[in-house]
Protein backbone atom coordinates (compact mmCIF):
# COMPACT_ATOMS: atom_id res chain seq x y z
CA UNK A 1 0.00 0.00 0.00
CA UNK A 2 1.33 3.22 -1.05
CA UNK A 3 1.55 7.03 0.87
CA UNK A 4 -0.86 9.67 -0.99
CA UNK A 5 0.19 12.84 -0.36
CA UNK A 6 -1.73 16.13 -0.09
CA UNK A 7 -0.85 19.42 -0.92
CA UNK A 8 -2.38 22.36 -0.46
CA UNK A 9 -1.28 25.56 -2.41
CA UNK A 10 -2.58 28.97 -1.15
CA UNK A 11 -2.24 31.49 -4.09
CA UNK A 12 -2.46 34.98 -2.91
CA UNK A 13 -1.05 38.32 -4.44
CA UNK A 14 0.40 38.81 -0.83
CA UNK A 15 2.27 36.06 0.33
CA UNK A 16 3.71 37.85 3.16
CA UNK A 17 0.39 37.89 5.03
CA UNK A 18 -0.72 34.32 4.61
CA UNK A 19 3.19 33.41 6.11
CA UNK A 20 2.66 36.27 9.04
CA UNK A 21 5.59 36.97 10.87
CA UNK A 22 8.60 34.79 11.32
CA UNK A 23 5.84 31.98 9.49
CA UNK A 24 3.10 32.05 12.31
CA UNK A 25 -0.28 32.78 10.29
CA UNK A 26 1.01 29.63 8.13
CA UNK A 27 1.41 27.39 11.02
CA UNK A 28 -2.36 28.73 12.33
CA UNK A 29 -3.76 27.64 9.27
CA UNK A 30 -1.85 24.65 9.14
CA UNK A 31 -3.43 23.75 12.63
CA UNK A 32 -6.70 24.58 11.48
CA UNK A 33 -6.70 22.25 8.48
CA UNK A 34 -5.36 19.39 10.44
CA UNK A 35 -8.35 19.93 13.07
CA UNK A 36 -10.58 20.06 10.29
CA UNK A 37 -10.38 17.19 8.14
CA UNK A 38 -9.07 15.19 10.79
CA UNK A 39 -5.38 14.72 9.68
CA UNK A 40 -3.73 12.94 12.70
CA UNK A 41 -1.59 15.10 15.29
CA UNK A 42 1.91 16.06 13.32
CA UNK A 43 0.63 14.77 9.58
CA UNK A 44 0.07 18.43 8.73
CA UNK A 45 3.60 20.43 8.42
CA UNK A 46 5.26 23.31 6.62
CA UNK A 47 8.13 22.13 5.22
CA UNK A 48 11.30 22.78 2.98
CA UNK A 49 11.75 19.36 2.45
CA UNK A 50 9.73 16.29 0.51
CA UNK A 51 8.18 13.24 2.95
CA UNK A 52 5.86 11.28 1.14
CA UNK A 53 2.31 10.68 3.71
CA UNK A 54 2.68 14.48 5.14
CA UNK A 55 -0.02 17.09 3.69
CA UNK A 56 2.04 20.20 3.07
CA UNK A 57 0.77 23.41 2.23
CA UNK A 58 2.16 26.21 0.32
CA UNK A 59 1.87 30.19 -0.08
CA UNK A 60 2.28 31.19 -3.62
CA UNK A 61 2.42 34.54 -5.21
CA UNK A 62 -0.34 34.94 -7.97
CA UNK A 63 1.49 35.34 -11.44
CA UNK A 64 -0.45 38.57 -12.76
CA UNK A 65 -2.42 39.67 -10.65
CA UNK A 66 -4.27 41.90 -13.10
CA UNK A 67 -5.30 38.30 -14.87
CA UNK A 68 -6.51 36.24 -12.00
CA UNK A 69 -10.57 36.97 -11.43
CA UNK A 70 -10.14 36.68 -7.65
CA UNK A 71 -8.13 39.25 -6.92
CA UNK A 72 -9.45 41.56 -9.47
CA UNK A 73 -13.05 40.46 -7.81
CA UNK A 74 -12.12 41.36 -4.37
CA UNK A 75 -10.17 44.70 -5.76
CA UNK A 76 -13.58 45.73 -6.86
CA UNK A 77 -15.56 44.95 -3.60
CA UNK A 78 -12.97 46.53 -1.70
CA UNK A 79 -13.30 49.76 -3.99
CA UNK A 80 -17.49 49.55 -3.57
CA UNK A 81 -16.94 49.31 0.26
CA UNK A 82 -14.86 52.12 0.06
CA UNK A 83 -17.52 53.87 -1.43
CA UNK A 84 -16.68 54.55 -4.91
CA UNK A 85 -18.81 55.26 -7.51
CA UNK A 86 -19.92 51.94 -9.52
CA UNK A 87 -18.98 53.03 -13.06
CA UNK A 88 -15.73 54.42 -11.73
CA UNK A 89 -15.04 51.52 -10.00
CA UNK A 90 -15.78 48.88 -12.88
CA UNK A 91 -13.93 50.74 -15.11
CA UNK A 92 -10.75 50.91 -12.85
CA UNK A 93 -10.69 47.43 -12.88
CA UNK A 94 -11.60 46.77 -16.42
CA UNK A 95 -8.82 49.31 -17.55
CA UNK A 96 -6.10 47.20 -15.25
CA UNK A 97 -6.93 44.11 -16.38
CA UNK A 98 -6.63 44.65 -19.81
CA UNK A 99 -3.77 46.39 -19.66
CA UNK A 100 -2.93 42.46 -17.96
CA UNK A 101 -2.58 41.84 -21.74
CA UNK A 102 -6.53 39.94 -21.26
CA UNK A 103 -7.89 39.19 -24.62
CA UNK A 104 -11.33 40.81 -23.13
CA UNK A 105 -13.16 40.85 -20.19
CA UNK A 106 -16.81 41.56 -18.70
CA UNK A 107 -17.90 43.00 -15.22
CA UNK A 108 -21.15 42.46 -14.29
CA UNK A 109 -23.04 44.56 -11.15
CA UNK A 110 -26.30 43.54 -10.42
CA UNK A 111 -28.64 44.84 -7.73
CA UNK A 112 -30.56 47.76 -6.58
CA UNK A 113 -27.73 50.29 -8.23
CA UNK A 114 -29.81 53.55 -7.65
CA UNK A 115 -33.15 53.46 -6.51
CA UNK A 116 -35.19 51.27 -5.38
CA UNK A 117 -35.41 49.67 -8.69
CA UNK A 118 -32.79 46.84 -9.18
CA UNK A 119 -30.93 46.45 -12.17
CA UNK A 120 -27.80 44.89 -13.75
CA UNK A 121 -24.94 46.76 -15.24
CA UNK A 122 -22.48 45.19 -17.57
CA UNK A 123 -18.97 46.56 -18.44
CA UNK A 124 -17.37 44.81 -21.60
CA UNK A 125 -13.64 45.44 -23.49
CA UNK A 126 -12.42 43.07 -25.82
CA UNK A 127 -13.28 39.91 -26.94
CA UNK A 128 -14.96 37.41 -24.86
CA UNK A 129 -16.45 34.06 -25.56
CA UNK A 130 -19.83 33.18 -24.13
CA UNK A 131 -20.77 29.70 -25.04
CA UNK A 132 -19.17 25.57 -25.47
CA UNK A 133 -16.23 24.12 -23.50
CA UNK A 134 -13.79 26.83 -24.46
CA UNK A 135 -15.30 28.57 -21.47
CA UNK A 136 -14.84 26.32 -19.30
CA UNK A 137 -11.32 25.66 -20.36
CA UNK A 138 -9.96 29.67 -20.92
CA UNK A 139 -12.30 31.75 -19.16
CA UNK A 140 -11.36 32.55 -15.62
CA UNK A 141 -14.84 33.51 -13.58
CA UNK A 142 -15.15 34.85 -9.90
CA UNK A 143 -18.58 36.18 -7.89
CA UNK A 144 -18.48 38.06 -4.74
CA UNK A 145 -21.42 39.28 -2.85
CA UNK A 146 -21.14 43.26 -1.34
CA UNK A 147 -23.70 44.74 1.42
CA UNK A 148 -24.09 48.07 0.89
CA UNK A 149 -26.71 50.68 1.60
CA UNK A 150 -30.14 50.30 -0.31
CA UNK A 151 -29.84 52.29 -3.98
CA UNK A 152 -26.38 52.89 -3.62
Amino acid sequence: MSATRTEIIILATRTQSVLGEKGRRIRELTSVVQKRFNFEEGTVEVSTHFTLPVPRMYAEKVADRGLCAIAQCESLRYKLIGGLAVRRACYGVLRFIIESQAVGCEVVVSRKLRGQRAKSMKFVDGLMIHSGQPTNDYVDTAVRHVLLKQGV
